[in-house]
């Protein structure tokens, strides 16, 4: 009997981390859709993958003294952050394209919809955002009221900013601030289906054209941006608009929602 009890433990330990990632990703045994059937994009995987390790370089090293030179590098890593809306969009898009559109009671609703794609990323988010919190507590009264809209994913959809210890601080990067990527998906999930709807009844044409535009838009922000014009045609004065509106474009939903929507629109074109 004693020679057992290692057996029983090893057996006990496998149950409890198999009960553990069941809770954290309970749809890993069917893939993120669910096993409803959607293709598996295996050729976009390297570039998920490029593009994950260069973000990480960016947080790890933009303000580094360790390695110099590297720092300023870094700084540019962040652009990556484009190419997974755009990969969202399409990735989504195409799932949705992919099969034949639903009707009735067979097609499930927005709310489920969401509620699908929220399991697979929730139960982690939660987690890091308890492990933030106990490890560095919010310090005044505006973070902690800002700490319910990070519990519900919503911290990106507002740009929310104030003085605070005589800096100003921004919903979207506190407690965990990568995160705020994660709150504007959200809102985009919400959209797709109709903007999936929406290009599969239109052309291929109308689909190029769509994503010329949304490509040139990004000028917009650009020349808008620069010297903070636009909160100057806004009259904005002092620190608090101009950073309100570089938050909204930075890490909002304003900022990428034509990368998303390109996205989409070229999900179409390969139908």
């Amino acid at each position: 009997a004693p020679e057992r009890v290692p057996g029983r433990k090893r057996a006990a330990a496998r149950r409890l981390a198999a009960a553990a990632g069941a809770w954290f990703y309970p749809l890993s045994a069917k893939g993120g859709a669910g096993g409803s059937g959607a293709p598996r994009l295996d050729a976009l995987d390297a570039p998920r993958w490029v593009a994950s390790i260069q973000i990480v370089c960016y947080h790890m090293y933009e303000k580094s003294q360790y390695v110099p030179g590297f720092a300023r590098y870094a700084t540019w890593m962040a652009t990556w952050t484009q190419l997974f809306f755009l990969l969202s969009g399409f990735v989504l898009a195409y799932a949705e394209l992919s099969k034949p559109p639903k009707t009735g009671s067979a097609r499930p609703s927005l709310l489920r919809y969401v509620r699908r794609r929220l399991t697979v990323i929730y139960p982690a988010f939660f987690l890091s955002l308890l492990l933030k919190v106990a490890s560095s507590p919010a310090k005044t009264a505006f973070q902690w009221s800002m700490l319910p809209l990070h519990v519900l994913l919503l911290q990106s959809w507002f740009p929310i900013c104030q003085y605070d210890g005589g800096n100003v601080s921004c919903s979207p990067w506190l407690f965990n601030g990568e995160c705020w990527f994660l709150s504007v998906l959200l809102l985009f999930w919400l959209f797709l289906r109709p903007l999936a709807g929406f290009f599969r009844r239109r052309g291929a044409c109308f689909c190029v054209a769509t994503m010329i535009l949304c490509w040139a838009f990004s000028a917009v922000f650009h020349v808008l941006g620069h010297g903070n014009r636009l909160a100057d045609l806004l009259g904005c004065t002092g620190r608090l608009c101009p950073m309100m509106i570089m938050v909204a474009i930075r890490a909002g939903p304003l900022g990428y929602a034509h990368v998303f929507v390109a996205g989409v629109a070229a999900a179409r074109l390969f139908m």
